[in-house]
């Protein structure tokens, strides 16, 4: 991503304004990922590392409001969340923005206007990000302090779990094998060695500038030395 760039979730149903409105905050520099209703954007957000949800209020099913309590209750409370909608009238924007929107516009957005928006966005959500890990065990994800995501395998969402328990503390190899239901010996003591080094590699195949903070305690057990939520 270019500097000053944001990732973006748009959540339009009108296909021809949705194409028009992505095509502009491309061209703005960001990272779009544009779908067209609540169940997409769900699929999107284990797949994509966000900063900004785009919420046309409208939607048919789940629409924008319940989505964005839903999102900002499940998910992340540093999540930016802008409504883009056909309605004006000021109970509506109040309600929006009660609901916890950072911004409410109304159609036709001026791309320019909702681009200058998005900016002045980036330093209260990557100033919240800035030293912190975020694990998902719903989404099976780990998201890195420069928030890049990656997908975790069933038994690397269990070694994570036990880790986590206590971060900055000593959990010890048997509480890790036990969990992962491998034996105390010589071949879980590999297993669970192996899994650690793989998650390493993965961590820094996604994010190179953020190293893994698992670390071995003496051969007694492992402890994740980082903030995390």
């Amino acid at each position: 991503m270019k500097q000053g760039s944001l990732r973006l979730i748009l959540v339009e149903d009108n296909h021809e304004y949705r194409d028009i409105l992505a095509a502009g905050l491309r061209h703005c520099g960001h990272d779009v990922c544009d779908v067209a209703d609540a169940e997409a954007m769900d699929i999107a957000l284990q797949e994509y590392a966000v900063d900004v949800l785009i919420l046309d209020l409208g939607l048919p099913g789940e629409d924008g409001l319940a989505i964005a309590r839903r999102v900002l209750s499940q998910y992340r409370k540093d999540l930016g969340i802008v409504m883009v909608t056909a309605r004006g009238r000021i109970e509506e924007r109040v309600m929006g923005l009660d609901t916890g929107a950072d911004y409410y516009f109304v159609k036709p957005v001026d791309i320019l206007e909702l681009d200058a928006a998005l900016r002045s966005l980036q330093r209260r959500i990557r100033g919240k990000r800035n030293s912190r890990w975020r694990f998902n065990a719903t989404t099976a994800t780990l998201t890195t302090p420069n928030n890049h995501c990656m997908n975790l395998t069933a038994q690397e969402c269990i070694l994570l779990r036990s880790l986590l328990k206590t971060p900055g503390e000593n959990v010890p190899r048997r509480e890790i094998l036990q969990a992962l239901r491998q034996p105390e010996d010589l071949y879980g003591d590999m297993r669970l060695e192996t899994m650690i080094s793989r998650l390493r590699r993965k961590s820094r195949s996604v994010d190179p500038q953020a190293e893994l903070p698992v670390r071995a305690r003496h051969n007694l057990g492992y402890a994740f030395l980082a903030d995390v939520e």
